[in-house]
């Protein structure tokens, strides 16, 4: 039986089962967190990344946080 290829969300490329992080979409505000979700968010579920492309993705929700903060 085959397995499925898990791709990474960010920039498609195949993923090694060892090197996929998964990080959690909040649907409340579109960032990709790779604990808990903040309190009050609803998860839209959680999504294979590279580690690579897991460490952009978490920059850009840190960016992200930053700039919405009043």
């Amino acid at each position: 039986m085959k397995t499925a290829k898990i791709k990474c969300e960010r920039c498609g490329k195949v993923l090694k089962r060892r090197n996929i992080k998964w990080l959690e979409l909040s649907n409340t505000d579109g960032n990709y967190y790779s604990d808990k979700l903040p309190n009050g968010h609803i998860s839209q579920g959680a999504f294979p990344f590279g580690t690579d492309c897991a460490i952009i993705q978490m920059k850009e929700t840190i960016d992200n946080i930053k700039t919405t903060k009043p």
